[in-house]
């Protein structure tokens, strides 16, 4: 990874640091802030991403829980 020029970022929280790195951490709220704003829009996108991603496994799980397990036991029981 390359270093790039010194470059003073603000974090949403307000506190402002010198880095020269593509994402750093705030120290101030241990936010992630971005070197490019590029950079900031790709890492809410797979965030976004990833969410949708664990809902729909959850959901196809207890789906899965609800045809394959819970519908026969009540089938069984009334």
């Amino acid at each position: 990874m390359t270093r790039l020029a010194l470059k003073t970022v603000e974090c949403q929280c307000g506190h402002a640091f010198e880095t020269n790195k593509h994402k750093s951490w705030c120290q101030g709220c241990c936010r992630p802030v971005f070197y490019h704003a590029k950079d900031q829009r790709n890492y809410k996108f797979s965030n976004y991403y990833m969410y949708t991603m664990i809902a729909a496994a959850i959901m196809f799980v207890s789906y899965l829980f609800i045809e394959m397990i819970a519908r026969p036991l009540l089938a069984i029981a009334l």
